[in-house]
């Protein structure tokens, strides 16, 4: 099974037909008189032959829950729950999209700008999942914010022990909020963490912090 950036570019069309979908010309929105009427016309008329970047950009809640019907007309379950019960917490995930018959679990991740290779958390994230359903196929698929375009990378890495290091992390976390001890400070997105502020108070005067 080969996903490409066609195939998604090929979802969100649908998706944007979807959430432009007008019943009748009987039918008018107060959105569609407030501003240019030739613009809602084309809208209405033209609305089929929207470029892919320009959908990617529309990308929004309404799309969204457009896509996701698009997605469920594939044969995928969208925010599907998957879970392992521990003797003192429940490791839980929702994976965007998973194809039970065909063994696919898609992640999909909006960013301002798509990167070469996938970013580390990203690509764990997306491995854990495909372990937990133990499927066949992975897909770790980036959505641009500014240009619309779409990236799809393939879960290819060996991800033996995956779930055995996601248990273990989730233990300390667990450990941490159950006796109030802050973890130790990781990673190298301290500069965009919107907690940094009080990262660097602790580091600077100590004390508690909850």
């Amino acid at each position: 099974m080969l996903l490409t950036e066609s195939d998604v570019y090929r979802w969100l069309l649908e998706a944007v037909k979807l959430k432009g979908r007008v019943s009748s010309n009987s039918v008018i929105h107060v959105s569609e008189v407030v501003g240019c009427l030739r613009r809602s016309y084309y809208h209405r008329k033209k609305f089929l032959s929207i470029s892919p970047a320009n959908a990617l950009k529309l990308l929004g809640d309404s799309l969204h829950n457009a896509f996701q019907e698009v997605l469920r007309r594939e044969g995928y379950e969208v925010e599907y729950e998957v879970g392992i019960q521990l003797p003192q917490f429940k490791l839980v995930g929702h994976i965007d999209a998973y194809h039970p018959d065909k063994g696919i679990v898609l992640e999909f991740k909006t960013t301002n700008n798509i990167p070469e290779q996938p970013y580390e958390t990203h690509l764990k994230q997306a491995s854990i999942y495909k372990e937990l359903v133990n499927a066949k196929y992975g897909y770790l698929i980036y959505i641009s914010r500014n240009d619309g375009k779409v990236r799809v990378f393939k879960i290819n890495t060996n991800s033996k022990g995956i779930i055995k290091w996601a248990i273990e992390r989730a233990k300390q976390l667990n450990e941490a909020l159950v006796r109030s001890e802050l973890p130790n400070p990781e990673g190298n997105t301290c500069q965009w963490c919107e907690f940094r502020f009080n990262c660097l108070k602790r580091e600077r005067y100590g004390g508690s912090e909850t």
